[in-house]
């Protein structure tokens, strides 16, 4: 069993993106960080809105055991349900608990930020349905019973303004919107065990697709990244929630990550404070307290 003052922690979409810097950027040394993703191995790459695009756990992991952390690249499919469950057991079976749960996956289409209505657009953009929201609700559901068991504290899912203003079409804007409101449903759930749930906006990211259309498009592209976060971000953020004793009056929240982490004095990697879009793209909304069984 593991040592109980090393958080357990599971970061899905860890092989690239959001997710990949979520797993760096808060992992400290000691840290257990299971990595769960398609792409695995070392110089893996997938094709994303005409990209080549570099999408590996080992890097990740790499990075993780770099900060004295113990980083564990699991290969999954978050679109079935049986490696879900085998993952859920996996964590409870080597390791007996789980501390955070971050939810960061999400299956992109290429049609996604295609300027269509979405009648032009690909029906296959349901599978954002699938992974991003189904898998969160699906984990969730399979991991739940540990945490309590463990006394483990948090879980986030990572979402975007695209709940609130359009973006990308229908598809993305009912997930990320699920999202905001499936965390705060499992808060409610959740208050009697202590386990915050919460919503996290990341906001726009410099990730590997940015850096690729950046590259692309120069100058008219960089005025669009100013005030941008880094990868890590997101998870540097989440580590200062995870240690703030106030944590459980968040729970149920749509947090903006640009937001929280002013409020808790964090620097991003290059020593600047990404800025919020909520001017620009909106804030999250406030959920009814009624409860209706």
């Amino acid at each position: 069993m593991t040592n109980q003052k090393k958080r357990v922690i599971l970061v899905t979409g860890a092989s690239r993106g959001v997710g990949k810097g979520i797993a760096e950027g808060m992992a400290r040394k000691g840290d257990i960080i299971i990595c769960a993703a398609r792409s695995q191995k070392k110089g893996s790459t997938v094709q994303q809105f005409g990209f080549e695009i570099q999408s590996s756990l080992d890097e990740t992991v790499k990075k993780i055991k770099v900060k004295g952390a113990n980083g564990i690249a699991y290969p999954i499919d978050l679109n079935n349900q049986k490696e879900i469950l085998e993952l859920s057991g996996y964590i409870k079976k080597e390791f007996g608990r789980l501390d955070l749960l971050i939810h960061s996956a999400c299956q992109i289409h290429d049609d996604l930020v295609q300027p269509k209505p979405y009648w032009e657009k690909s029906v296959d953009l349901w599978s954002v349905m699938d992974v991003g929201l189904k898998s969160n609700y699906l984990l969730s559901h399979a991991l739940t019973p540990l945490m309590i068991e463990s006394k483990g504290k948090l879980i986030v899912q990572i979402s975007s303004h695209g709940a609130m203003c359009y973006m990308h079409g229908p598809i993305y804007g009912a997930q990320k919107a699920g999202i905001d409101k499936m965390a705060f449903d499992m808060a409610y759930d959740l208050k009697s065990h202590d386990i915050c749930s919460l919503s996290l906006w990341s906001g726009i990211v410099k990730d590997e697709k940015t850096q690729k259309v950046s590259e692309m498009h120069g100058e008219q592209y960089a005025e669009f990244l100013k005030g941008a976060a880094s990868q890590e971000y997101a998870g540097l953020v989440i580590n200062k929630l995870y240690d703030d004793p106030k944590l459980m009056t968040l729970s149920g929240k749509t947090l903006l990550a640009a937001e929280a982490g002013n409020q808790y004095g964090v620097e991003d990697i290059d020593g600047c404070s990404p800025k919020s879009d909520r001017e620009t793209l909106g804030g999250p909304r406030e959920f009814s307290k009624a409860v209706v069984y």
